[in-house]
């Protein structure tokens, strides 16, 4: 499979230098019943060998850079403007769920407050239950023994 990939790849190669050296490439030969085949070697001349030229790269003009960094800024700002507006709402949204919790806090510490006196009430009724059954035992115990 590999062998297979590798000479494909060389056939690509081989057509791309040919089309680069301005070669034409000929129809393939289809195989038609002759009489007499005749079958002509000949040796490559150094004129039909030709050599691929190595590719030369051009550098970029000053135009296509500038028109790419065009583009370029074009792109970066109109992402930074919606960086911006993204900001902008998550800083409403942070402000927005900032006030929530400090209201949340002031309920919670008024819930607290609430259930501490409300604690304290209900101690303050105990321990005056208490004194109330303690006096009635207390009065009663005290009305058996004084008797004149």
């Amino acid at each position: 499979m590999i062998v297979q990939h590798t000479q494909k790849l060389a056939a690509v190669i081989a057509l791309s230098f040919a089309l680069h050296a301005g070669q034409t490439l000929a129809a393939p030969a289809t195989t038609t019943p002759t009489a007499s085949p005749q079958v002509t070697a000949t040796a490559p001349t150094p004129a039909t060998a030709a050599k691929p030229e190595p590719t030369v790269i051009k550098p970029p003009t000053l135009e296509t850079q500038f028109a790419n960094l065009s583009k370029l800024s074009k792109t970066q700002s109109s992402r930074l403007d919606q960086l911006e507006a993204a900001n902008r709402d998550a800083l409403t949204r942070n402000q927005a769920l900032q006030l929530e919790n400090d209201n949340l806090s002031v309920q919670v510490k008024a819930l607290q407050s609430d259930r501490s006196a409300q604690m304290f009430i209900y101690g303050a009724v105990a321990i005056l239950v208490g004194a109330i059954i303690g006096y009635i035992i207390a009065s009663q115990f005290l009305r058996n023994t004084r008797r004149w």
